[in-house]
């Protein structure tokens, strides 16, 4: 009896080892299918056209079909499925960095869907996030939390750097080229010249060089141990409450008002929103906000799909966008 309650009580223990390396098989394995028939497809394209063949959207930026990059994404990911499988002890840190390569295959797939939308580039997008879920799910929270405020505040800095140096470039040379006009329709340039994009006296990309420094050096500390007090997160939880709303408003305008989506401003977009509920729910679930237990139970829980809901999050973008728009057309 004794030998087989210790068998039972072992396969209990391997359960979420099992099922890890399922669904990141099936996820990433799935994400391996699409990229590489994407890739292919971009390849038949160019030989077909000789050379009058062209690359277009992210493609076109990068000199090479985006869907190379994320089919190899992919492949790491079905590597460490396979490894698992195969009873591999797979350390923590190789989590995290399976996380960051993911969270940069997410990003890849936006922007490349922002550029050039196609129905295989939003599976990849599914699949990719997919994967992301799984791995997240075996990184010890506080780590991944400071990974995550890292990857997330290194990409705003980056997007509103860019912006304000396309504002200095419109400034200096009204009629020159800015690196994220892509057509009438995908451009930022209408947006920086607008009132909308200097709605405090000066360019909101400003904001974002400055503003992000804080969740990145909160991100940098926790990774190094450090333990904030109630008050701290609280006032971190109304900066990025504040940004979400600006940014909602933004959106808004961006769409209804000024009729373009600007590259830079939806990489903001993309990680304003999950930084967001990332600070938030942790806040709840940790008391730092004091709500019934209820409550926190519940952001805990909310806490392992915060890669859903920001996906989630992003359709709705993308459904109002293409209902205001028609993106899909213009693309």
């Amino acid at each position: 009896m004794h030998a087989i309650i210790a068998r039972v009580s072992a396969t209990i223990a391997e359960k979420p080892t099992t099922s890890t390396a399922l669904w990141l098989l099936i996820a990433s394995g799935l994400g391996v299918i699409a990229a590489f028939v994407t890739t292919v497809i971009a390849f038949i394209g160019l030989e077909d056209l000789g050379d009058k063949g062209t690359l277009v959207g992210a493609d076109n930026e990068l000199g090479f079909p985006s869907s190379a990059l994320a089919l190899a994404i992919f492949a790491i990911a079905v590597a460490t499925a396979v490894a698992l499988y195969a009873g591999a002890q797979i350390p923590q840190g190789w989590w995290i960095a399976l996380v960051i390569i993911l969270s940069l295959g997410v990003i890849v797939e936006v922007w490349a869907i922002a550029l050039a939308f196609t129905p295989l580039l939003l599976v990849q997008l599914v699949f990719v996030v997919g994967a992301l879920v799984v791995a997240a799910r075996r990184i010890d929270r506080p780590i991944g939390m400071g990974l995550f405020l890292v990857l997330a505040s290194t990409i705003g800095f980056f997007s509103a750097f860019r912006l304000t140096v396309d504002k200095v470039t419109s400034i200096i040379d009204p009629t020159g080229p800015l690196s994220c006009n892509s057509s009438a329709l995908v451009q930022c340039g209408k947006n920086l010249g607008s009132w909308q994009g200097a709605i405090f006296g000066f360019p909101n990309p400003l904001l974002g060089v400055g503003g992000w420094i804080a969740p990145l050096a909160v991100g940098i500390m926790l990774l190094a141990g450090i333990r904030f007090a109630r008050w701290f997160w609280i006032a971190l939880n109304v900066g990025i409450v504040g940004a979400l709303a600006l940014v909602i408003w933004l959106i808004y305008q961006s769409i209804f008002a000024l009729s373009t989506l600007c590259p830079w401003c939806m990489v903001t977009w993309a990680v304003v929103i999950p930084t967001f509920w990332v600070v938030t729910l942790h806040n709840i679930r940790s008391g730092n906000i004091p709500l019934p237990d209820r409550a926190r139970r519940f952001a805990a829980s909310a806490f392992t799909w915060i890669p859903l809901i920001t996906l989630v999050c992003y359709v709705i973008v993308a459904v109002i966008a293409q209902l205001r728009l028609d993106l899909i057309n213009h693309l």
